[in-house]
């Protein structure tokens, strides 16, 4: 080690040693912690001597060595060369003083040694260093004071080191040490701050040396020992940069080191500090060690000064870990236990008592199952799952009362729902067994049909909605709406298992979701509306609040997952995507932050669909794949289905169909068949084989859609327009008329004139007509696409507008819109589909060469001259133009005449109509009819008699 802040002390020790070459003898007593650089101080010291022409016989004393008669004196005789006549007699002295009675000190033996020593002190200057006197053995003690009492008139100097020992092995040879006149005494201390920096710039540069100290000091309290393992961990690591202390096995091991140069009290009571942590007290440290508390007290001042402790504490949890790790396990698991028994008799939280019940494996004490189970529910609070989990698996495994282990191991099953719902399956049996003694609460029965539907359990999940219905009389309020709120949501994703049950003859039932209102009872029923209703009754504003005070009156461990995605959903179909945007993310992030896999995963999930409803293909398939990579397919169970659904069709839209092709590999329940989440993937599944021509399968399972969604009384096209997925394989197939059926039929169902809804419709309506009647109706899929927020089906509108204009030979026109849905396929990463879709396969819609000198051209127009040139443009009237724009029509006209002259063009047809569109095609429907202006009946009409 390096020798840094100990120059004082060096200094001392030479001019003593000055003193004693004139004929002063002296001894001196070095203390100081362990590892606190005493023995680094003899060995510079050592070389001074030896610098100077003095003799230094040495000795390193033992605890194993303290019975072997005379060992330290043998150590000081061998350390250097010496005649062999003086070994010879130092040997016959040692022998004679073996052959003594065990206990007594042969005094010719002492008075031999001091003899031969005083003699070598003639000679030249001579000086006996011995580290850690306090384990020297009885022989080599009386020596050193018969020698101490001779130092009068000799050149000679004896150095000593000891260490704090809670309990002194010698009492009598330090008092008679220190009484005499020749005495004197050195106290060590670990490095300063300064001192650290010192010793760090013999590894660095200066500058990093300075940086690094306050946070080294911080945590080896200065020891040289633990410094020093601290620079080994370092090199270790690659001498990292910052300012961060690297704590590796070096730092752990001299940890240990220091603590075992001391009495072994000292270990075993850093055992029980490491082991009570911040709940530890000199006093609780007695009772755990069965130790007077004034002893401990003493041991962790001592451990203070070495700088191992701060305020009691370890400064750092490895040293902490450290020490626990040295204790055997069974050793460690009887102390965990009899801490925990001593910090319940204190009154400790149940948090504190719970980690050493789980470290000791449990007890068999009344009282022990109480304190995990609220142990577990402090964890759950601080969202540290895993202990929850921990906590009450040994609970469980302790309790022999049937009712109660059958709460713990609901409490369990909720727990571990949050992060495995795989696991949750090993409890389904013991909870249904429960279920039937009557031994769960409302709510864990309502969370066992949760389990059991999502793990594909259905003929279980009908035994316990009859269960819940039979008792939904005597819910209180409370319970009532969270309960309906959960299973509001299980209902429209299970709609096999309560269709069953209810027609079952006297089974009472719960109304059907199409018509169920929303509970004016209880703080969640006034906020939780019925999705179905909200999807064929209308959304209201007095719905859209109820929906968001769920989300915002509520955490989402006190809410329920069922209840906030009753209330999201309602956001979405409402076409409300900046609410439900917010809001999912406020919740995902709430799930991330407190460890909920299980939630995060599914609002991941939630948030891809959300994605997909405005269009975004990109973000839709990151937030699929998130939710996917959250959780395996085991712990998805059926509701695998809803993330594979939406991350199959980002990646058709994308045209990654190699890709998408790969996600069908896939292994699917067959419980999914009974679900919801079935015709999602069936319809995901149908646009990949339409995208890859195989428009017979992809017939087979539109139609497979069709026909669950009516067998489910869930024919809503919100839900899932099936008839316009049919619509699409008949356009592939060369049977307009079929299409045209299946999206008539599709704007009169319940829920039609959704924006998203009926701007597809028409959209597909519009392609199945005949080319010279397409544009009025896809101009208005394009206005009410535009509305609804839905950028990938707006690009297909834009992309079918343009061909339909290619085709009437309007080719400008074709163009300019040609261009918007190119800009709106590079935004959603859709440009090879778009190739495919736009008129000539000409993704730019005319020669890209030509656009920069158009869009020069363009630049010269004002925003107001821009937009009535895009308006003339696309073939609207002035009159048309004025009222769009909320101008006169002699404006108009006077902007026409200013783009024409700075155009340099004669009539609207020349326009070049290279006009920039922004991200959402606003340049092109900024001119055509809104929905403000026509009534959604007049939509229609013009709609169904253009067909």
């Amino acid at each position: 080690m390096e020798f840094v802040e100990r120059t004082r002390e060096l200094d001392i020790l030479r001019d003593l040693y000055s003193g004693s070459i004139t004929g002063r003898g002296r001894v001196v007593l070095i203390g100081g912690p362990g590892a606190t650089g005493k023995t680094e101080l003899l060995r510079a010291f050592a070389d001074h001597v030896e610098a100077t022409g003095g003799l230094v016989l040495s000795a390193a004393c033992s605890r194993a060595e303290r019975l072997l008669p005379a060992a330290v004196m043998g150590q000081l005789f061998h350390s250097v060369p010496l005649p062999a006549e003086t070994l010879g007699r130092i040997a016959t002295f040692v022998e004679a003083g073996e052959a003594t009675t065990e206990g007594a000190v042969d005094i010719n033996m002492v008075r031999g040694m001091c003899a031969e020593l005083l003699d070598l002190a003639r000679e030249r200057p001579l000086v006996l260093l011995v580290d850690d006197v306090e384990f020297a053995d009885e022989a080599t003690l009386q020596t050193l004071l018969y020698l101490q009492r001779r130092l009068t008139a000799a050149q000679l100097l004896v150095v000593l080191t000891e260490s704090p020992q809670p309990q002194p092995f010698n009492p009598e040879f330090r008092a008679e040490l220190t009484r005499h006149a020749c005495f004197s005494s050195i106290q060590l201390a670990p490095l300063s701050t300064a001192g650290v920096v010192e010793l760090l710039s013999g590894w660095m540069d200066r500058e990093t040396a300075e940086a690094l100290a306050p946070a080294y000091h911080q945590v080896s309290g200065g020891n040289p020992l633990l410094l020093h393992a601290l620079g080994q961990d370092r090199r270790a690591a690659g001498a990292p940069d910052g300012t961060e202390v690297v704590v590796g096995d070096q730092f752990r091991q001299a940890v240990l080191a220091c603590l075992r140069r001391w009495d072994p009290v000292i270990l075993e009571t850093t055992h029980g500090l490491a082991l009570l942590g911040d709940l530890a007290t000199p006093a609780l440290l007695g009772r755990l060690l069965d130790s007077k508390p004034a002893r401990v007290q003493w041991v962790l001042d001592a451990l203070a000064t070495s700088g191992l402790l701060e305020a009691g504490r370890f400064r750092h949890p490895a040293a902490r870990a450290a020490v626990l790790h040295d204790l055997p396990p069974e050793a460690l698991s009887e102390m965990h236990a009899r801490a925990a028994e001593l910090l319940h008799a204190e009154g400790a939280p149940a948090s504190a008592i719970g980690d050493h019940l789980l470290a000791a494996g449990g007890l068999v004490e009344p009282w022990a199952i109480t304190v995990l189970q609220e142990s577990a529910t402090h964890a759950l609070a601080e969202d540290r799952v895993d202990d929850a989990v921990e906590a009450l698996k040994l609970a469980q495994e302790m309790c022999d009362d049937a009712p109660r282990k059958a709460a713990l191991t609901a409490l369990l099953a909720d727990c571990q729902w949050r992060i495995n719902p795989a696991a949750v399956s090993q409890h389904l049996q013991s909870q249904r067994d429960a279920l039937r003694a009557g031994h769960l609460s409302e709510r864990h029965a309502a969370a066992l049909l949760r389990y059991q539907l999502w793990h594909g359990h259905r003929e279980d999940a009908q035994e316990t909605l009859r269960h819940l219905r039979s008792a939904r009389q005597q819910w209180d309020a409370t319970t009532a709406a969270e309960l309906e709120g959960c299973t509001e949501w299980l209902r429209l994703h299970f709609p096999v298992a309560f269709a069953e049950l209810d027609a079952t003859p006297g089974i009472p039932t719960a109304t059907a979701p199409a018509v169920t209102a929303a509970r004016a009872d209880g703080p969640l029923g006034s906020a939780t509306p019925s999705l179905t209703a909200v999807l064929t009754d209308g959304v209201t504003e007095d719905v859209i609040a109820r929906a968001e005070q769920v989300l915002g009156s509520h955490l989402l461990v006190d809410v329920g997952l069922e209840s906030a995605l009753c209330a999201l959903q309602t956001l979405v179909w409402a076409d409300r995507m900046d609410r439900a945007v917010h809001w999912c993310d406020v919740l995902g992030a709430e799930a991330g932050a407190r460890g909920a896999t299980t939630w995060h995963a599914i609002l991941s999930d939630v948030r891809s669909h959300i994605a997909l409803r405005q269009g975004d293909l990109p973000l839709s398939e990151r937030f699929a794949r998130e939710a996917l990579d959250a959780m395996s397919p085991h712990n998805w169970g059926v509701a695998i289905g809803s993330p594979l659904s939406n991350l199959l069709l980002a990646k058709i839209g994308m045209d990654k169909l190699d890709e998408a092709e790969a996600q069908l590999k896939h292994v699917i329940p067959d419980a999914m068949r009974d679900t919801w989440f079935w015709p999602l993937y069936l319809r995901a599944r149908g646009h990949l084989h339409l995208a890859g021509g195989r428009v017979h399968a992809a017939l087979a399972d539109f139609e497979t859609c069709g026909q669950l969604a009516t067998q489910w009384g869930l024919d809503l096209p919100t839900l899932l327009p099936w008839r316009g997925d049919l619509a699409q394989v008949y356009l592939r197939s060369g049977r307009p008329e079929l299409a045209r059926g299946m999206v008539t039929e599709q704007l009169s169902r319940p829920g039609a004139e959704n924006a998203r809804t009926r701007g597809i419709s028409l959209r597909l309506l519009g392609s199945a007509l005949d080319v010279k009647q397409r544009v009025n109706s896809l101009r208005q899929a394009a206005n009410l696409l535009q509305e609804a927020g839905d950028r990938y089906q707006l690009f297909l509108a834009l992309a079918a507008l343009s061909s339909a204009h290619y085709g009437r030979g309007e080719f400008n026109t074709s163009r300019v819109v040609a261009r918007s849905a190119m800009q709106l396929a590079k935004d959603i990463q859709a440009q090879a589909l778009c190739r495919r879709l736009l008129p000539g396969g000409d993704a730019s819609g005319g020669d890209e060469a030509e656009a920069p000198s158009e869009h020069e051209e363009m630049s010269r127009l004002s925003d107001a001259e821009q937009r009535v040139a895009t308006l003339a443009a696309l073939g609207h009237t002035n009159r048309e133009i004025g009222k769009k724009l909320y101008i006169t029509v002699s404006t108009v006209e006077q902007h026409l005449t200013r783009v024409y002259r700075k155009l340099n063009v004669r009539r609207r047809t020349e326009l070049s109509l290279g006009l920039p569109m922004d991200a959402t095609g606003a340049g092109l429907l900024a001119v055509a009819p809104s929905g403000t202006e026509r009534s959604w009946a007049h939509w229609e009409s013009a709609a169904v008699q253009a067909s």
